[in-house]
């Protein structure tokens, strides 16, 4: 039996998880175990069918996380948090009992991408004159007054256009590879992380 399956919605965040468990150190974490894997239906599928999906794997993994972003899901109309509380509802009804989380982000994964800017720029090739923050401004991505950007993954897709950097997962694996996770403080990344370092905590 391994430690951990999750159930991702899309390549991107495959890519992520990987990354982020690859640095279990950092997460405080002991080596884990896993296999990450995506819902061939994306967000909806996560939201709707998490529950289906991931019955087959009661007896092969310890615990599981099922993960998407909330828009997109179909379930804009309710908060995250809820979305959440339903599909755990449906893991723990189908065998996962206090085995298993969900986890939605709010808007979508690409907020997890502006949590460390050094990382970012890194991964973007940025070396325009001004800062990626100072750029984002001026193309109105970003406020003043905000640590993010209001529409995190169209903010990302601009700034690959204007770095020349072709536009695919792999961006996101290789912010998820440099980032500071400590700078993270989406809420959706904060409960992700409470939930391995209670499976997996790091031997003292």
């Amino acid at each position: 039996m391994k430690d951990l399956i999750v159930l991702a919605a899309d390549k991107s965040m495959k890519l992520v998880v990987d990354a982020l468990l690859g640095r279990a150190i950092h997460l405080r974490l002991r080596t884990i175990s896993l296999d990450a894997v995506t819902h061939p239906e994306s967000d909806p599928g996560v939201r709707l069918h998490a529950h289906n999906f991931l019955r087959s794997q009661l007896r092969n993994y310890t615990y599981a996380v099922a993960m998407c972003d909330r828009s997109g899901s179909g379930g804009e109309n309710l908060s995250r948090e809820r979305i959440e509380e339903r599909i755990e509802d449906g893991l723990h009804a189908n065998g996962w009992e206090n085995r298993a989380v969900a986890i939605v982000i709010d808007p979508e994964l690409e907020n997890w991408m502006w949590g460390d800017w050094n990382a970012t720029s890194d991964a973007l090739r940025w070396v325009d004159t001004q800062s990626l923050r100072e750029w984002l401004i001026e193309q109105d991505h970003l406020a003043l007054a905000f640590a993010k950007p209001k529409d995190p993954k169209r903010a990302l897709e601009c700034a690959a256009k204007c770095s020349g950097k072709r536009w695919s997962s792999s961006i996101h694996q290789q912010i998820a590879t440099r980032a500071r996770i400590d700078r993270c403080i989406d809420p959706a990344f904060l409960k992700l992380r409470s939930a391995l370092q209670n499976w997996f905590p790091l031997a003292t």
